[in-house]
């Protein structure tokens, strides 16, 4: 699992975490709102009491406070619902600024080692050049050698005659 695969689980299990509290929290508003709503309900049993305006007026704000919960709700679900796809549309040109720029390297380095290659080519090429000079001297070496060689043999055969013709012209008396 990759660094960056671990930020994006642990964003989301928080993402997750933090929707999770805040249906908690909504959940509990409305149980409130609800109570809140049957009191003032009841409330209408002692409308002789408090007279039938301060009722209706507590219903009319009740009302306003229930219908501004819900409009809040709402506002903030659309808000989240837009940064989050802000957040994956970020996202996805990140990922595919970052393929791109792989791809470009990539590119770079091809051209770079192509390059490369193509400033070596005379290098290749006198070491061609020098492996086919050695090849040659060595077999004008070896030729030179074979000569050598073929000279040296004819040569003691007519060492072997001078050296009898000296020893017999030495023992025979003057």
């Amino acid at each position: 699992m990759t660094d960056q695969t671990a930020k994006t689980d642990d964003k989301t299990k928080t993402d997750a975490e933090m929707t999770v509290q805040a249906d908690k929290e909504w959940d509990d508003l409305q149980r409130e709102l609800e109570t809140l709503g049957d009191q003032v309900r009841s409330l209408r049993e002692h409308a002789g009491a408090l007279g039938e305006t301060v009722l209706g007026n507590m219903e009319l704000r009740f009302q306003d406070v229930l219908s501004r919960a819900h409009a809040y709700r709402n506002t903030t679900a659309t808000q989240m619902e837009t940064l989050q796809k802000l957040a994956v549309e970020q996202a996805g040109q990140t990922q595919a600024t970052l393929t791109e720029t792989g791809k470009k390297s990539a590119e770079m380095a091809k051209d770079k080692a192509r390059e490369l290659w193509d400033r070596a080519e005379p290098l290749r090429q006198g070491a061609q050049e020098v492996g086919q000079g050695f090849l040659r001297a060595w077999s004008e070496i070896a030729a030179s050698f074979g000569k050598a060689a073929e000279k040296v043999q004819s040569d003691k055969p007519k060492e072997t005659a001078e050296n009898e013709t000296s020893k017999t012209t030495e023992n025979q008396p003057s």
